[in-house]
C-alpha cells in the first residue's frame, strides 16, 4: 500500500456523519479526519414535502428514507458513525428536588420506577438521562432529560436501512455548543443562550459547564400573516420571559445568561438580532463560520453548524 492510500484508508476509516431533523429538511454533514482541518467537510440537505415529518414525528417512513439514501449516496457516507439530534420538539427537560443524598443508581431506579408514575410526561414509554446539579445530605437536585422511546428507536431503523451506522442520539444544542467551543474556546466560561432561528420555529437552550439546563422551541407559524416584524418581536418577548425563569426559577437568583448567541437562517437574522437586542440588556451575537480559520468551504453555512458539531463528538473533547 502507497503513502497515499494509507493516509486515504486513515482518513475514511475515522469519518463521522451528523444528522439534524425538521419538518421541512434532513441536514447531513460528512467529516473526515480531525476537526484541526474542516477542508474535507462535506454536507447536503434535502427538503422534505409537508407530511413526511410532523413536529419531528416520521409519518411517511418510507419516502423519509428513500431521501436519507439519497444523501448517503451522493456522500459516500455508508457505513459510517452517525450522530443526530432528537428533534427539540420530542424532548422534555424538568428538574426535581429529591429529599436526601441520592447516588446514580439511586436515580437511575428511581427515575426507571416513576416515570409513568409519579413522574408524568407527554408519552408512554421514554428513553432518559439524567444530570446532578447538586447532591448533599438534605437533597439531590437533578435534570431530567427525556424523549420517546419509539421515535428514537424509527430515527435509529430508517439511519440503520439507509445505510449509517446510527451510534448516538443528542441534543441538537450538544451540537451547537460543541461547534462554538470549539470556534470559541472561552465560551466555555459562559452561561450561554443558543437561539437558532429556522423556517418557522425558535430553538432556544440555555448551557452551564457543558449541560443544557434549559430547553424550548417558539413556534413562528403565523395563520394571521403578520410581518416577521411583528413575529419575531414577540418572540423576542418570549425569550426575555424564558431568560427571566431561567434567572429566578431555575437558578434562585443566584445565576443569570451571560451572552445570547443567534444561528440559522442568514436571510431574516438581521432583524430578528435587531428585535431580540432591543428587548434584552445582553450582548447578542452571531454564532457564524470562520471559513478562513477553520477551513471549512465556502458554501457551509451557519444553518449547518449543529450538523457539524454532532460529526465532532470524536473529534472533539
Amino acid at each position: 500500500m502507497s503513502v497515499f492510500e494509507k493516509w486515504l484508508s486513515i482518513l475514511q476509516n475515522h469519518a463521522c456523519v451528523g444528522l439534524t431533523f425538521s419538518d421541512y429538511s434532513i441536514r447531513m454533514v460528512l467529516l473526515r479526519g480531525n476537526a484541526d482541518n474542516l477542508s474535507h467537510l462535506q454536507h447536503w440537505e434535502e427538503w422534505l414535502e409537508p407530511g413526511i415529518v410532523e413536529n419531528g414525528r416520521v409519518k411517511d417512513e418510507q419516502a423519509f428514507s428513500n431521501r436519507l439514501k439519497d444523501m448517503v449516496r451522493a456522500l459516500k457516507a455508508r457505513g459510517k458513525k452517525a450522530y443526530f439530534a432528537i428533534p427539540d420538539a420530542q424532548l422534555v427537560l424538568r428538574r426535581f428536588d429529591l429529599q436526601g443524598r441520592l447516588s446514580d443508581s439511586d436515580l437511575q431506579n428511581y427515575f426507571f420506577i416513576e416515570i409513568g408514575n409519579k413522574i408524568q410526561l407527554p408519552f408512554e414509554q421514554a428513553v432518559f438521562a439524567f444530570h446532578v446539579i447538586d447532591r448533599s445530605a438534605t437533597g439531590t437536585r437533578v435534570l431530567l432529560f427525556a424523549a420517546p422511546e419509539s421515535i428514537v428507536r424509527q430515527y435509529r431503523k430508517v439511519l440503520a436501512a439507509s445505510g449509517l451506522n446510527p451510534v448516538s442520539a443528542e441534543f441538537s444544542a450538544l451540537g451547537i455548543d460543541r461547534w462554538a467551543q470549539y470556534s470559541q474556546p472561552q465560551i466555555a466560561q459562559k452561561q450561554r443562550m443558543y437561539v437558532q432561528l429556522e423556517k418557522d420555529a425558535l430553538y432556544v437552550s440555555i448551557i452551564h459547564e457543558d449541560i443544557p439546563l434549559f430547553v424550548r422551541q417558539v413556534s413562528l407559524k403565523d395563520p394571521e400573516n403578520r410581518s416577521d416584524d411583528i413575529l419575531f418581536l414577540n418572540a423576542a418577548t418570549e425569550i426575555e420571559r424564558m431568560l427571566n425563569f431561567y434567572q429566578y426559577s431555575l437558578q434562585d437568583g443566584t445565576d443569570k445568561v451571560s451572552e445570547i448567541y443567534l444561528l440559522g437562517d442568514g436571510g431574516r437574522m438581521a432583524a430578528f438580532r435587531t428585535a431580540l437586542s432591543e428587548a434584552v440588556s445582553l450582548h447578542v451575537q452571531l454564532l457564524a463560520i470562520d471559513h478562513e480559520t477553520t477551513q471549512c468551504p465556502d458554501d457551509v453555512g451557519a444553518d449547518l453548524i449543529p450538523a457539524i458539531g454532532l460529526a465532532m463528538k470524536e473529534a472533539v473533547k
